[in-house]
């Protein structure tokens, strides 16, 4: 949570969606990271070696869910995952290797593409929730008018087609006002 104090005006604005802004969404990309390594070792008999859907899956889960940094954390994790623990190990070189890097480079990309992918998804998202266009509102309450025609409180209104949040204080005219 953030507070900053103007000294001129008296007023204290708290922020909330700063406060969001800060978790550690890395831990989501992990958490997703591990269970699928853990599944993926549990089913390791019964898949083929370069099996990558279960890894895949959890960074795009990590990337919907928890953001773009979680896609990421959860991409270096099964990818470390995959070479150290489940990638056969190369003694010699033979074309069957070759495949075997291939795949796993395709699985790197794909893993990236998932991610910037997401990072668009969220970005798009984050546009939807602005405000545009003409707002049909009351000259003396403030109240503005929504798609079925209710009047609703203006704070109500913005804050629920966009990121805003409100707070309440009075200007210096009103607060002398209000004291006087």
């Amino acid at each position: 949570m953030i507070a900053t104090d103007n000294h001129r005006t008296g007023y204290v604005t708290v922020s909330v969606e700063a406060e969001r802004s800060m978790r550690w969404p890395v831990l989501y990309g992990l958490a997703f990271a591990g269970a699928a390594v853990a599944l993926e070792k549990v089913l390791f008999p019964f898949l083929s070696p370069d099996s990558y859907q279960l890894l895949l899956g959890a960074v795009a889960i990590s990337v919907v869910y928890a953001g773009v940094r979680a896609g990421l954390a959860a991409l270096l994790v099964t990818g470390l995952a995959k070479w150290f623990l489940f990638l056969p190990v190369v003694n010699s070189f033979r074309f069957e290797d070759l495949k075997t890097v291939a795949r796993f480079a395709l699985f790197l990309c794909l893993g990236l593409l998932i991610c910037w992918l997401g990072q668009r998804l969220h970005a798009s998202d984050r546009k939807l929730r602005l405000l545009s266009g003409l707002l049909p509102i009351c000259a003396w309450c403030k109240k503005i008018r929504d798609d079925q025609g209710e009047w609703r409180q203006l704070e109500t209104y913005i804050h629920d087609h966009s990121e805003a949040n409100f707070t309440h204080t009075l200007c210096p005219g009103c607060a002398r006002d209000v004291v006087n």
